[in-house]
């Protein structure tokens, strides 16, 4: 899905949760301090309208105002994972739970092997799948595709 349409689809549950067309309209207009008499230029339900149908697009202080006033920054919040930062934190953190996991297992499996419940085929399989976890975790500290 595009990020157009993805941004869209936000927009249209947040103008829901606001009230509809008129009310978004109205909190984007009070949040950039536009006066409600009609002295100044004011978000149009119009405007509003085209923007849902995908005919124009969002402008960020628009979609900022709404998210503000609804409580809920869902857009700014899906754009923040598209950041470099923010995906190689994820990145890690998928490497840290994965080695957790095989390093766990690895463990067990050793622990019945050592107790004569378990057997050295399983043992050997569980510890070099941790080996593994741990290099593609020490790929990850270095920045490097493992």
């Amino acid at each position: 899905m595009s990020d157009r349409v993805m941004i869209n689809q936000f927009m249209h549950a947040l103008v829901s949760r606001a009230g509809g067309v008129e009310n978004a309209a109205r909190f984007v207009d009070a949040r950039l301090g536009i006066p409600l008499d009609g002295s100044g230029f004011s978000t149009r339900k119009g405007t509003f309208s085209k923007r849902l149908a995908g005919h124009l697009d969002w402008p960020l202080v628009e979609i900022m105002a709404l998210e503000d006033a609804v409580g809920d920054p869902v857009v700014r919040r899906w754009l923040a994972r598209s950041l470099p930062e923010t995906t190689e934190a994820i990145d890690l953190m998928l490497c840290v739970s994965e080695t957790a996991r095989e390093v766990g297992e690895a463990v067990g499996a050793v622990a019945d092997l050592a107790s004569g419940r378990g057997d050295r085929a399983r043992a050997r399989k569980e510890v070099h799948e941790a080996r593994g976890a741990i290099d593609r975790l020490a790929a990850a500290v270095d920045g490097e595709e493992a």
